[in-house]
C-alpha cells in the first residue's frame, strides 16, 4: 500500500486499494471499493505474493471475500491489501535499480505470466520522456504485437502506457539516492489506459541490511 501511494505521488496511475487487518476490515474495504475486488497478502517481508499463493482475484461478493481472507490470514498473517479489480489488458513489468556507474536504470518487459513466456526486456537510463518509453516498447517485438490487439482484443492505449513508463522513470531518478530497487508488476495496459496494480519499493538501507 505504501509503495502504491508513493507511485501515486509521482503521478503514476494506480489501482484503488485499502489495507485491512481483520476479516471485518477486509469486508468493509471491499464494500467501500465495490466488487469485484482482489485480496493480496501484505505480510511484512513477503515481497513476492504470487510465489506464496497469496493472491485471490475476481472476488465477487462478501461470502467469497471472507473465505479468501480466512485462507490468506491462516497461512500468511492477518494483514492484507484489498484492491479494486483493474480492467482487462496486457500485463507489463517495470523495474528500476541504481547502477554504480550509470545511475538509475529502468527495465521494461512483459509482466505476469508473460515474463517466462516471452523472456523479452529492454533497458533505459532514467529519467526519460514518453516518446522514449514508446520507442522502448517498440523494441519488444513479441510484446508489441500483443499490445496491438487482434483476434477480438482491442489494442492497448500505448500513449497512456508510455506516459506511465516515463513517470516511473522520473520516480526512479528522483529517488536514486534512497532506493535499492523498485518493481511494478504488473502494470495493466488496457484499451482505456494503464495503471500499476502491484508495487514494491526496497529502500537502500533495507537492502544493505540483507
Amino acid at each position: 500500500a505504501e509503495s502504491l501511494a508513493l507511485f501515486a505521488d509521482y503521478g503514476i496511475p494506480t489501482v484503488k486499494c485499502l489495507a485491512a487487518n481483520s476479516e471485518t476490515e477486509a469486508a468493509q474495504a471491499a464494500k467501500t471499493l465495490g466488487y469485484p475486488v482482489a485480496v493480496k497478502t501484505a505480510s511484512p517481508g513477503l515481497l513476492h505474493k504470487t510465489d506464496a499463493d497469496g493472491v485471490r482475484l475476481n472476488i465477487g461478493d462478501e461470502a467469497a471475500l471472507r473465505s479468501a481472507y480466512g485462507d490468506l490470514a491462516s497461512r500468511l498473517g492477518p494483514l492484507v491489501l484489498v484492491s479494486k479489480m483493474a480492467e482487462k489488458g496486457v500485463e507489463i513489468m517495470l523495474g528500476a535499480s541504481v547502477d554504480p556507474q550509470f545511475g538509475p536504470i529502468v527495465v521494461i518487459g512483459a509482466g505476469g505470466i508473460l515474463v517466462e513466456m516471452l523472456a523479452s526486456v529492454t533497458h533505459e537510463l532514467a529519467p526519460f520522456d514518453a516518446a522514449t518509453g514508446r520507442r522502448a516498447l517498440e523494441r519488444l517485438a513479441p510484446l508489441r504485437k500483443i499490445l496491438a490487439g487482434g483476434r477480438g482484443r482491442k489494442p492497448s492505449d500505448l500513449d497512456a502506457l508510455s506516459s506511465l513508463i516515463a513517470k516511473f522513470s522520473a520516480m526512479a531518478a528522483g529517488l536514486a539516492d534512497a532506493i535499492a530497487e523498485v518493481d511494478a508488476n504488473p502494470v495493466i495496459a488496457g484499451p482505456t489506459g494503464a495503471m500499476a496494480v502491484d508495487a514494491i519499493v526496497v529502500p537502500r538501507a533495507a537492502k544493505e541490511k540483507t
